[in-house]
């Protein structure tokens, strides 16, 4: 059976089964990833922000408060279900030299993610958060296994297009 690479974009939530490969490329947004073996689907949000200024209803991963329960629906996981669900969250780098804490977002997405995923209850058993570099988070429904790779730092010089 052949892989189906699907990326998840920025602000997207996709869920996985059998022969999907989930991937997403991170900055100082988070990926949050859920392998729940037992029902056999995987799924990954892509989240640009920490926390919604307004309730969200619908189903996205804009926000870090908004992608936790859309993939607990989506995935079809139940509070008796919770335990059961493995959850590995990447990304959040700081991707600017700035301290200034509103261009922060990066610290503030890896929070979030925290405290959303402590108040449902779920346990996180991997995560690679914060640092200077982006990320790719990967996950294999087929094996439910996932991989985290660091990306390699352009010099500066050809980060801005000039010497």
């Amino acid at each position: 059976m052949i892989d189906s690479d699907r990326y998840v974009g920025m602000g997207e939530v996709l869920i996985g089964r059998t022969s999907d490969v989930l991937k997403a490329t991170l900055g100082s947004c988070v990926g949050i990833g859920f392998i729940w073996k037992k029902g056999g689907v995987c799924g990954l949000a892509h989240c640009l922000l920490p926390e919604s200024p307004r309730p969200v209803s619908s189903i996205g991963a804009r926000y870090v408060n908004q992608a936790v329960p859309s993939l607990l629906v989506l995935m079809g996981v139940r509070d008796a279900d919770l335990n059961d669900v493995q959850v590995i969250v990447a990304g959040g780098a700081r991707m600017f030299s700035t301290h200034q804490g509103s261009l922060c977002v990066g610290r503030q997405n890896a929070e979030a993610a925290q405290k959303y995923l402590l108040q449902k209850g779920l346990q996180v058993v991997h995560q690679e958060i914060g640092g200077r570099r982006g990320r790719q988070i990967v996950i294999d429904c087929g094996s439910q296994d996932f991989s985290i790779n660091t990306i390699a730092r352009q010099p500066e010089e050809y980060h801005y297009g000039w010497i």
